[in-house]
């Protein structure tokens, strides 16, 4: 009996040190972004070493929905949760470098859109920098730019070190780079150039691991959509119904690909007037869409404001992809009046969310995931509540559609020993929740209701210091 009580207690002080020691880990996250990594890449190279030990060792999505649009949209989403309809309320925009820094954490940005240090008129430039201190940019990013994959590798070994290091607070790196989209551009999914660039990210991801295993670092490899090959499309030549003129004024930056592009009409007249120039095209070449037509899907729902008229979306459908510029294409007919030649370009992403080439991937491996797990389809906006939950910014998880949600892939126990003592604690941010709309001034119907919530640690009264989020109050 003696030996029984004393083998109790030595077990008992075994889990109390084992814990202790589990929960003064602090929450450590590398996030690696590949622009136009489709979602069937890891499937289709399953045979490269890191991406299956990857795929096999940790957790993963099916494929992950991506929004409309390319790059841009798809990481503000990401960052901030909201679907791309959403993205025009910049009064409660604070993504996930910003909160973070509110509680304490410190994140580092390597080549990430929407973070800038220099003035690009961007709508978005308050999201550079949070209300306290400034998540640190390594180094800016620069769309057009294309970074190489030995751009990242240059910095990879300083930022990972920061993650390691105890005495620094960050706890969040978030990387973009411009593969595998570059070489699907110009050389195509089945080229000798494309296996080079998978073999690149695959000893990229070999190098990863070996890190983040070895420090418990926990990693994260997603893409922000897809692609389509463009092949023998025939080109819908723009120029023959607006002049270059037209298009500047009334497209976005982000929003012209060899499949889509958008109309923002400044006035009702100019949106009638669009409207009555994209009829002199054929039906069965495009498909226009707009928030004020009935049968618009949910997903192609743009941001619109009350002072001008809804946007115009306008799709090539198959056989078909837009040409931009009389040029654009003139070197690369293999003989002449063929209207069925090779494309300068070899694939782009279509912004089309329910086209199956704009699903993208979702791998993820460390101490917070579950290993061997294969999750169903998740949003890609499922990211944003996947990251709250790995810093320890939220005590739970809301589900946002009906698809199984990303929350599935973390290890519950190993997430909750980790944020049990850390500066945020689930009872703590439950009590300090005061309903309390952002704008008042506003109603939109059939939305969820927007809170403030105060997160600073034993803060008992609210004060100026606020991180507004997305709460659903059934």
């Amino acid at each position: 009996m003696a030996f029984v009580k004393y083998l109790f207690y030595i077990l008992l002080l075994y889990t109390t040190i084992s814990l202790s020691l589990t929960t003064k880990q602090r929450p450590l996250v590398f996030v690696l972004c590949l622009k136009g990594f489709r979602w069937d890449l890891p499937y289709a190279y399953s045979h490269l070493p890191n991406i299956r030990r990857l795929a096999t060792t940790g957790s993963r999505a099916l494929w992950v929905e991506s929004e409309f649009g390319g790059s841009q949209t798809n990481i503000l989403s990401l960052m901030s949760g909201l679907h791309v309809k959403h993205h025009a309320r910049n009064d409660f925009i604070e993504t996930i470098p910003v909160l973070n820094e509110h509680v304490g954490g410190h994140t580092r940005l390597f080549h990430w859109p929407w973070f800038d240090r220099r003035k690009n008129h961007s709508n978005y430039e308050h999201l550079r920098s949070g209300r306290k201190r400034q998540p640190e940019i390594i180094e800016s990013y620069l769309n057009h730019g294309r970074m190489p994959l030995q751009r990242l590798l240059k910095y990879l070994t300083p930022m990972l070190n920061s993650l390691i290091n105890d005495t620094d607070r960050t706890n969040l790196i978030m990387s973009f780079i411009d593969e595998p989209f570059t070489t699907l551009l110009h050389h195509g999914i089945n080229s000798n150039s494309m296996r080079r660039t998978m073999l690149n990210i695959d000893r990229l991801i070999g190098r990863l691991l070996s890190i983040t295993i070895k420090n418990n670092i926990n990693l994260i490899i997603l893409g922000d959509h897809g692609m389509e090959q463009i092949d023998c499309r025939q080109a819908i030549n723009l120029y023959y119904l607006f002049n270059q003129q037209q298009l500047n004024l009334y497209t976005d930056r982000y929003s012209g690909t060899s499949f889509s592009f958008v109309f923002y009409p400044k006035t009702d007249f100019t949106h009638q007037a669009l409207l009555n120039q994209l009829k002199n095209l054929p039906d069965d070449q495009i498909e226009i869409y707009s928030n004020d037509f009935n049968h618009i899907p949910p997903k192609l729902q743009l941001p619109i404001t009350d002072d001008k008229p809804s946007p115009i979306i306008i799709f090539a459908k198959e056989k078909y992809y837009f040409s931009y510029n009389k040029e654009q294409n003139s070197a690369y007919c293999q003989k002449d009046n063929n209207n069925n030649c090779q494309p300068s370009k070899l694939a782009d992403h279509s912004d089309d969310p329910r086209h199956l080439s704009m699903r993208t991937a979702f791998l993820a491996h460390g101490p917070l995931f579950k290993k061997g797990y294969t999750n169903e389809p998740v949003l890609i906006t499922d990211v944003y509540i996947l990251l709250r939950q790995m810093l320890c910014l939220s005590p739970f998880s809301l589900p946002t559609n009906n698809l199984v949600h990303i929350g599935n892939m973390l290890d519950l126990t190993s997430l909750s020993n980790t944020c049990t003592h850390l500066y945020l604690s689930s009872i703590n941010m439950i009590k300090s929740v005061s309903i309390k709309p952002i704008n008042q001034n506003i109603i939109y119907d059939n939305e969820p209701e927007f809170v403030f919530i105060n997160i600073t640690e034993r803060q008992a009264t609210p004060h100026y210091n606020f991180i507004q989020m997305r709460v659903i109050i059934e």
